[in-house]
């Protein structure tokens, strides 16, 4: 397995806090591997990576299920300061919820 399928599958099998997909990989692409989290009702945060500006694009991954949505090139403060606020709100729904 290499690309979307091997994220895919660790995504089925592992928790992860935040996921920074890129749409460009290769076999399944990253619109399809998100499809698929979403699918199955996994809501981890997911931030979109692509060199693509495509406001289209973005439109659609934002309403298929995408937290958020990055062009490359960028800062890495434009990619942890959103990377946090995600973290900081599932946390909170996390402990919110055990209440």
């Amino acid at each position: 397995m290499q690309g979307g399928e091997s994220a895919d599958g660790l995504l089925r099998t592992n928790h992860y806090d935040v996921v920074l997909l890129d749409l460009n990989l290769p076999r399944l692409s990253g619109k399809n591997v998100l499809r698929r989290m979403r699918q199955r009702g996994d809501a981890t945060p997911v931030m979109i990576l692509t060199a693509s500006g495509s406001i289209d694009e973005k439109v659609e991954l934002l309403g298929a299920g995408a937290d958020d949505y990055l062009v490359k090139p960028f800062e890495v403060r434009e990619l942890v300061a959103p990377v946090k606020v995600m973290i900081r709100r599932r946390s909170t729904s996390i402990r919110g919820s055990s209440c």
